[in-house]
């Protein structure tokens, strides 16, 4: 990817875990300044404590949007007529359970923090990106306030379907589509979107959903289930540092002709093979003969 200059200002959701917080911590250390949502004022002080330099929390939920408003003003007054380098839309849930059985609530939530939350959460600062009426940069222009990138942290589950793990799977798919619009829509300003797409890392996420799929073992899908654990556990052991999404966020920045979409994964080529190339038959198969080991 050839470089360019980036305006280095950032702003990420859902910083208090994972990769969000080691996204805030290593852009931070990169001298940009971090603008990172968190639910509460315990969490601003730690992280505060943890990135002392470069950053500052902003408190509000991704799924309330007159929260989101607000923040956006505290990110404007500090720009003033400059645009954000970048929006990293991070904060996502996983509620796993099979689609038959899973609560009408939990994958409600699933698609409001996957979907509807991505969507609030852009539109809102998409005027401090360099979308503002009236103002086109089209392709060829030479622009003094460069428009700034949205990046989606999606998930491998975003171009691959796996049991247990539907309503994930639908949020992420849903959030590529999305992407997809607003890359489409947005090239009027000059706004690029760029989707990453993770396997395993190391966060919670997943973790903490070890154990707690106990509910539907005694039902037809107990098996998958059982399976699931497994494997679960396994990628926790073969987890990915969440600094090779960090320091792919920071090249994805300042490219000036980054990729639409970049799987991390140790077999990412197995992984597009699958999603993308296999018969979708053959897929099943796969799956199958690997939820009944």
């Amino acid at each position: 990817m050839n470089v360019a200059p980036a305006n280095k200002t950032v702003l990420i959701t859902g910083v208090t875990t994972g990769i969000g917080h080691d996204a805030a911590r290593y852009l931070a250390s990169q001298d940009y300044f971090v603008f990172g949502s968190v639910r509460s004022a315990d969490a601003t002080a730690r992280l505060e404590e943890q990135i002392p330099a470069n950053f500052q929390s902003l408190i509000f939920d991704v799924t309330d949007k007159s929260a989101i408003i607000k923040a956006r003003d505290v990110v404007q007054e500090r720009l003033g007529d400059q645009n954000l380098s970048a929006l990293v839309n991070n904060a996502g849930v996983a509620v796993p359970g099979p689609m038959q059985l899973l609560d009408d609530d939990q994958f409600r939530h699933q698609i409001e923090v996957g979907l509807f939350a991505v969507r609030n959460v852009t539109n809102v600062f998409l005027p401090l990106l360099g979308a503002r009426p009236g103002v086109h940069h089209l392709e060829g222009d030479t622009v003094k306030n460069a428009p700034g990138k949205i990046i989606n942290i999606s998930s491998i589950s975003g171009i691959l379907n796996t049991p247990i793990n539907g309503a994930y799977c639908v949020a992420k798919h849903a959030m590529e589509s999305l992407g997809e619009v607003y890359r489409r829509e947005l090239h009027i300003y000059g706004i690029d979107l760029i989707s990453i797409q993770p396997g395993p890392i190391q966060t919670q996420i997943w973790e903490k959903n070890i154990g707690t799929l106990s509910a539907y073992s005694e039902t037809d899908y107990g098996a998958m289930i059982e399976s699931t654990e497994k494997m679960m556990k396994s990628a926790q052991d073969q987890a990915m540092p969440a600094e090779t999404v960090s320091r792919l966020i920071q090249r994805i920045i300042e490219a000036s002709n980054p990729r639409c979409a970049y799987v991390i994964h140790p077999n990412k080529w197995f992984i597009q093979l699958i999603a993308k190339t296999l018969p979708a038959r053959l897929v099943d198969r796969l799956i199958w003969r690997t939820m009944s080991r």
